[in-house]
């Protein structure tokens, strides 16, 4: 790097001011009205919680710092098929609003494990949904606290150990606190900072290239603008194909979490939910626009600048471009950076916070439910709020250990989530969509689904062919002496740009490049391990679900006593379906939970 962007006292404030607000939220809800002393007040907010905070909590979870750094720096390595997450997102919320809303939220339960003991009637088989759970809340934390603090280290010279612990620390005191009710209103105060500063940046970036026009002709020339890959190649990283149906079940499976379900579960009515995952999809398909067009902002600037910083190896990860760019380029406006470090923070924090939470519902009602039955409330919350202390521990460990990690973050999850996060929703579409499966069945499809999910995730790191990115960016303008007269006179620099003809010679070679790569992509021989990771949840539920059918129905024979599982453990489509005497545990239950619909 030629140099690091340094903050000034606005700067300070605003940062301030999301920490010590969050901070402030956690106390509040620790002390006002001394309600937090039973455990379903703790973790559940005694199920009084209303849709606009429960959304905005869902949302702010999901769409962490991992989103705010990789989606524009997805876009600027390989285009704009990045912008049909949008149609997996909406998709899985629909979908999750006719299955997951009156399967689980009638059931009153804490834990989204015990359905799975329930339909199975297994403890075992909870038990392993709660391990699978719990490994996949721990890899998307780690990654979720990991990733701001590698791409600020370089840019603004925060210390990857100071981040982790400002974000980590802050984030599992007001959790530990003040319970799912801090969690969810701090989530919605870090919204404000997310969208402030996701779209602040925007717009001002693309002020700065020459206006919306010029950004996307840019993006048009250098071959970034793709929206008509629809190739059935499964190797093909990006595809309409590959967003529709592979990414959908990835973001499928998460409202199976314990994060999702556990903000279902505290909402007060059912008609709630549904609004929740309305709005959600609205605030999705608008926050994933902003970031794709952040983007192709990145791209313009760089090529109108003629200096691409990666390529010039001021910086060393593509997931340093965004800070780069906002931290250095336009630092002269004041309080820009200390709202975008507030902006990466707040995401990370509403991240963490959800998924310590939630561990700790997991640990309580899955692993030790058993040793707590005789304590007292003020016990057990007290041992939760331990359970919660802890687990924040654990995350800021993994996440310092875990700093030597490279690549694309948005990649990195999906493969590390979607590795676990696959079989497990395989278990749960088993026993919610077919009667005839058992526990046996559930946890040989398992793991048959997590042996197939795991050799994908490691063959395609050790033996796969990582997808060409897309060229970068001219350098002609990275000297030590010209940076520190671009980063200077830019305006003097956009005006003398306008008035010239786009460099268009260097565009037409960037998309030449681009073609010649689908052409080594043809020619080469089809590898399970080439396959886009797009695609890696999908083959793990497959597993799961075929397996652990096909092995029920061949233990079933064998069995003296059969498992008839009663009508409320099935989706609604498929309780009509398989109403029959022989196959549900009763009729009448299905006319009831109808009602209950």
């Amino acid at each position: 790097m030629t140099k690091q962007a340094h903050f000034e006292v606005l700067d300070y404030i605003l940062l301030g001011t999301m920490l010590c607000g969050s901070m402030a939220i956690g106390l509040y809800f620790s002390l006002a009205g001394k309600r937090q002393r039973t455990k379903e007040e703790y973790l559940l907010g005694g199920r009084r919680m209303t849709a606009i905070p429960v959304c905005l909590s869902l949302f702010a979870t999901f769409q962490s710092a991992i989103s705010l750094l990789g989606t524009p720096n997805e876009v600027y390595t390989y285009g704009t098929m990045y912008i049909y997450d949008i149609i997996s997102t909406t998709l899985s919320n629909l979908l999750a609003m006719v299955t997951v809303v009156p399967l689980i939220y009638p059931l009153k339960i804490t834990s989204v494990n015990e359905y799975l003991g329930l339909r199975y009637d297994s403890a075992v088989v909870q038990v392993v949904g709660a391990v699978l759970g719990v490994l996949t809340s721990l890899s998307y934390m780690t990654i979720a606290l990991l990733s701001p603090a590698l791409a600020l280290e370089p840019t603004v010279g925060i210390p990857l150990w100071l981040s982790i612990v400002i974000v980590g620390g802050v984030g599992t005191v007001y959790t530990t606190i003040g319970g799912i009710k801090s969690v969810i209103w701090a989530d919605v105060f870090q919204t404000v900072f997310i969208f402030a500063g996701a779209f602040t940046v925007l717009a001002k970036g693309t002020m700065n290239v020459g206006g919306i026009e010029k950004v996307w002709d840019i993006g048009h020339a250098t071959g970034r603008i793709t929206l008509d890959e629809i190739s059935f190649d499964p190797r093909v990283r990006h595809t309409v194909w590959g967003f529709t149906f592979g990414a959908m079940i990835y973001w499928y499976s998460s409202f199976y979490t314990q994060v999702s379900v556990q903000r279902i579960l505290s909402t007060r009515c059912i008609e709630d939910v549904r609004k929740v995952y309305i709005i959600s999809i609205v605030l999705t398909a608008v926050y994933s626009s902003i970031l794709v067009l952040t983007g192709l902002v990145l791209t313009a600037y760089f090529h109108v600048t003629k200096c691409d910083p990666l390529a010039a190896d001021f910086i060393t990860n593509n997931n340093q471009l965004v800070p780069y760019f906002v931290l250095l380029t336009l630092r002269f406006i004041p309080g820009l950076s200390g709202l975008y470090i507030a902006t990466i923070f707040s995401a990370s924090l509403s991240t963490l916070s959800s998924g310590i939470n939630a561990l700790a519902a997991n640990t309580v009602e899955d692993f030790i439910s058993k040793i707590l039955r005789n304590k007292s409330e003020a016990v057990m919350t007290t041992i939760t709020k331990a359970l919660v202390c802890f687990y924040g521990l654990t995350c800021i460990g993994l996440a310092y250990l875990a700093k030597e990690l490279q690549g694309p973050v948005t990649q990195m999850t999906f493969m590390a989530v979607g590795a676990v996060a696959g079989p497990l929703l395989g278990m749960f579409i088993l026993g919610a969509s077919f009667p005839q499966a058992n526990y046996i069945g559930a946890l040989v499809g398992c793991a048959a689904g997590v042996s197939i999910s795991f050799g994908l995730a490691i063959g395609a790191f050790r033996f796969g062919h990582p997808t060409e990115a897309l060229p970068p960016g001219p350098t002609d303008n990275c000297s030590q002496e010209n940076i520190t007269s671009l980063l200077t006179n830019y305006s003097i620099l956009l005006t003398t740009q306008s008035t010239q003809a786009m460099p268009t010679e260097s565009f037409i070679t960037t998309a030449s490049t681009s073609a010649e790569s689908d052409s080594k992509l043809q020619d080469r021989q089809l590898s399970i391990f080439d396959v886009s990771y797009i695609w890696h949840p999908v083959l793990g539920v497959i597993t799961t679900i075929a397996v652990g059918l096909l092995t029920s129905v061949i233990v079933s024979r064998f069995m003296r006593q059969k498992h008839r599982p009663e009508a409320k453990f099935l989706f609604p489509i498929c309780r009509k379906l398989w109403n029959s005497g022989s196959v549900l545990e009763t009729s009448i239950e299905i006319d009831d939970m109808d009602g209950i619909e």
